[in-house]
Parts: C-alpha cells; structure tokens; sequence
C-alpha cells in the first residue's frame, strides 16, 4: 500500500535567507595536567637470610641426652618450617622440641612424617627416648627465613 504524502501546508515555513549564527565567546585553552606525584622510595629493609637445612638422623644404643640440630643467638628468630622424617626400621618415635614462644613436641612414630611451622623459632633438638637399647633413623629438614625480633 502506498503511503499519503503528507499535507504541505501543515509543514512549517522555512523562510530564506536565514540569519547567521550568534558567535560564541572563545574558549579558554585547557589548563595543562599537573605533574604525578612522584613515589617515594621504598623503605630500606634488612633483607632476610634463608634457611635451607637438611640432613640425616642416626641414633643406635642410647640417647643420654639432648641433640640440638639446629639453634641461633642472639636477638635472631627464624621463621621456619620444620620436617621430620622417621625411618620404618626406628624401634621408637624421634621426638623433637621446637623452642620459641612457647614449647612445641612433635612426635614421629617409625614410618612417618611431621612438619610443624611456627614464627620465633630459637633451637630445634632431638630429646632424649625412654628406651634402651635404641635404633632410630631418619631424616629432617628446616627451611625458612631468619628475621630480627
């Protein structure tokens, strides 16, 4: 179907010549950017000494007394991880003490692994084992980061 075109004289006029537009006032240039504030330079801080030990433990016959694997002095604590590892051949758990805060055991039975985590740590030592004879086997690893109290 096709569509009316529609009616002229309801159109509105346009009359010629039309006037020219009003002028506008200039714009201001734009302001230029400020500068970034420039970042300060990092804090210096001492840098941190990994820790990275592992070794063996063999123990046959006796334990008298104590055997510190591993300490620091001191105002030096470590934050470090600590793994044990006891061999299924042990006729007995290793026992270990964590010293920092606070006191911490970890007891490893034959075929077994333990890891504690803790911040502060000062020494790590096998204690001493009820039992006698003895055979105890196993492996330990520390591994962290040595920090300033």
């Amino acid at each position: 179907m096709k569509q009316k075109r529609p009616d002229i004289s309801n159109l509105p006029s346009i009359k010629l010549p039309v006037s020219s537009p009003t002028l506008l006032p200039p714009v201001p240039p734009p302001t230029p950017p400020t500068p970034p504030t420039p970042i300060p330079p990092p804090t210096k801080c001492d840098p941190c000494i990994p820790i990275d030990l592992f070794g063996n433990i063999m123990i046959q016959d006796n334990l008298d007394k104590p055997v510190e694997l591993w300490s620091l002095g001191g105002n030096l604590t470590a934050l470090a991880t600590i793994s044990v590892y006891n061999s299924e051949g042990s006729t007995g758990p290793i026992t270990i003490e964590v010293s920092s805060n606070i006191c911490h055991i970890i007891s490893v039975l034959p075929g077994n692994t333990s890891s504690y985590t803790s911040q502060y740590i000062k020494t790590v030592t096998i204690l001493h084992s009820g039992q006698s004879p003895i055979y105890l086997e196993g492996k330990y690893c520390i591994t962290g980061k040595i920090i300033e109290k």
